[in-house]
């Protein structure tokens, strides 16, 4: 069990994925058997349609695959709110983990322990990504100036030029 925001996070209170494939093995395992006979009560309804026993079987293997379906709809539904319920814990892992390694990184500068790159390969991802933040508002700073200098080149020769003109 994990806690978050004094609340923990019983792993049995989501449904074990293994119920789910149960389930979906049991309807694939009805399918083929359904199919069949509606395959051939169609083809004997829709020949003789006056027979109400071709009929009453028809329908009931119909309704046989409409609740097929909508067994199939509601093990979908399952998975996706189960699906739904770990990806909401997990954010609320991640939101606890980082604040948990910056809390850790204060401590740290507090203790006077000074953060070697070569301690964790979380602290150098930590370290890439400030560097590649850096390095990006860099190369944009770089290329306005550029665009600026440019700019103040252009309009400084186009004056002069036509200055010497007139």
């Amino acid at each position: 069990m994990i806690e978050i925001q004094n609340e923990e996070i019983n792993i049995s209170y989501f449904i074990d994925p293994s119920q789910f494939n149960r389930q979906i093995q049991n309807l694939k395992d009805q399918l083929p058997s359904i199919l069949d006979d509606f395959k051939k009560y169609y083809v004997f309804y829709n020949k003789n349609p006056e027979y109400p026993e071709y009929q009453t079987m028809f329908n009931n293997i119909k309704s046989n695959l409409n609740n097929l379906n909508s067994q199939l709809f509601i093990i979908s539904n399952n998975v996706e709110s189960n699906i739904y319920k770990l990806n909401k814990k997990l954010v609320e892992l991640d939101i606890l983990i980082k604040k948990e390694k910056e809390e850790n990184r204060s401590l740290k500068r507090k203790l006077g322990i000074v953060e070697q790159k070569n301690d964790s390969t979380d602290e150098m991802i930590y370290n890439y990504k400030q560097t590649y933040d850096i390095e990006y508002l860099r190369n944009w700073g770089l290329f306005l100036s550029i665009i600026t200098c440019g700019i103040a080149i252009s309009k400084v020769y186009s004056t002069k030029s036509i200055n010497s003109i007139s």
